[in-house]
């Protein structure tokens, strides 16, 4: 594999995370419930296909290169007080779109999203299914922390639909990993492989990070 040092060079400038649209930078508080409530109304009218994203931000201990909206903790009390939340949430916002647009992608995000029991995830999904319809061939991706899962994870995950999976990896390095405080042995990621393909899960995807401590070009 060859890198273009040249498009490293280009693109290496400072600059905020682009997850969403609009970006975070654009978050305001100006705009109010009423705007928010407007622009739904007015989305309603195309009766395009839906996407849903459900952030879980819990995660036993910091990567130190993570940008993302997380909550450090190991007290699994947390999400149970969390899925509590979510469920109100859905209450008020599911009614306000149109029933008629289908859901075509479905992801879980952190955090780390089996944080959750297995429990509590098929519990989410009851939530949500009880809310929304989905299409046939909708996807449905889920970020997975081979340090913080079990097969039964996997297993409460297919049975809610979700067919592809995203593994957190960023570097085999065991230099790398020590100093972005993020320990994932390599047997421990190929295990991890192993299940959600046994597991019938249709899609995976590696995560893998340039740029961490000690990489080299």
């Amino acid at each position: 594999m060859q890198v273009d040092l040249n498009l490293v060079k280009k693109y290496n400038v400072p600059g905020p995370r682009y997850t969403s649209y609009p970006p975070a930078t654009e978050f305001s508080e100006q705009f109010s419930v009423r705007n928010l409530l407007a622009q739904i109304r007015a989305n309603n009218q195309t009766e395009r296909d839906l996407s849903l994203y459900f952030h879980v931000p819990f995660c036993q201990s910091l990567c130190w290169y993570c940008g993302c909206t997380t909550v450090i903790t190991t007290q699994q009390s947390q999400s149970a007080r969390y899925l509590t939340y979510l469920k109100k949430e859905l209450a008020l916002m599911a009614p306000l779109l149109n029933p008629r647009r289908k859901v075509v992608q479905l992801h879980f995000g952190g955090g780390t999203p089996t944080f959750l029991t297995p429990i509590e995830i098929r519990a989410l999904g009851k939530m949500i299914h009880s809310q929304f319809a989905f299409a046939r061939d909708a996807e449905a991706g889920v970020e997975i922390d081979p340090r913080h899962l079990t097969r039964d994870h996997l297993t409460a995950l297919r049975e809610i639909g979700f067919n592809r999976a995203s593994i957190g990896v960023q570097d085999n390095n065991p230099i790398v990993q020590k100093a972005i405080h993020r320990i994932q042995p390599y047997a421990l990621t190929k295990t991890t492989v192993d299940w959600i393909c046994a597991a019938g899960f249709s899609s995976l995807n590696i995560d893998l990070i340039y740029g961490l401590p000690y990489q080299t070009p």
